[in-house]
């Protein structure tokens, strides 16, 4: 079994109680998740509390700890304090790792992050976690950046793990990517529910984020809401259990 999970923490940040990084790492622990895909993380930020300094200012090798032995990290966005982008931390090895700039105009910097994990049984697991901008144009054309590197550089018959935001409340991009890379929601799998609602994570109604498979068949999936969540992040994570 393999549990996977995709997560926007914001940068650490609520919508109502601001940065917590004790917060973010409980609901992390309560995820239980062997691979996960996180967007808005930051690697590098000077301006952080002596509780991320310690990690060399680092919010992601905080995150990471002693949980998640291999980590991936594809930074998108700058700034004079630091950077943030896209991780994928797992508790497998990871053999390669590559990030894509999928950036589409110079307000938004978006970008894919695409690793290869060693899973004991499954062998190469191509994981692709992604962060879309707010614009259709643009989600449109990251969506097929997306699915030319999956058709360019994943096996027809590898497993397929692809997660993330993709702000896409009018389902333009849910509709390329699985009619394009016959890929599945794990909610719609597991469930025969309808997509998850992740955003605002105080009352969801947006489905801005999924988690899609391939070759791979879904246990179980779930979307973690409810008072504790809202102390983390913006939106809700969504999780599920892969066989």
């Amino acid at each position: 079994m393999l549990t996977v999970a995709t997560y926007n923490i914001r940068k650490g940040h609520s919508l109502t109680r601001g940065s917590s990084l004790s917060q973010l790492k409980a609901g992390i622990n309560d995820l239980s998740a062997d691979i996960l895909c996180l967007q808005e993380v930051q690697d590098v930020n000077t301006r952080r509390a002596t509780t991320i300094a310690q990690h060399g200012h680092s919010q992601l090798a905080a995150l990471q700890g002693d949980t998640y032995a291999h980590c991936a990290y594809g930074a998108n966005a700058f700034y004079d304090h630091g950077h943030h982008g896209n991780a994928i931390l797992s508790k497998f090895p990871i053999h390669f790792w590559e990030n894509i700039d999928v950036s589409d105009h110079r307000l938004e910097q978006r970008g894919v992050l695409h690793a290869v994990v060693e899973h004991p049984r499954l062998g190469d697991l191509h994981v692709l976690c992604a962060h879309f901008g707010l614009f259709k144009g643009s989600r449109i054309r990251q969506a097929q950046a997306l699915i030319e590197q999956v058709q360019n550089h994943v096996p027809d018959t590898a497993p397929l793990i692809i997660a993330g935001d993709f702000n896409d409340w009018n389902l333009h991009v849910h509709q390329l990517l699985t009619r394009r890379l016959s890929v599945a929601d794990v909610l719609e799998s597991a469930n025969e529910s309808r997509l998850a609602r992740t955003f605002p994570v105080q009352l969801p109604w947006f489905r801005l984020d999924r988690l899609y498979t391939r070759h791979l068949n879904v246990q179980s999936a779930q979307v973690h809401s409810g008072r504790e969540w809202r102390t983390r992040s913006d939106h809700a994570p969504i999780s599920a259990l892969l066989l």
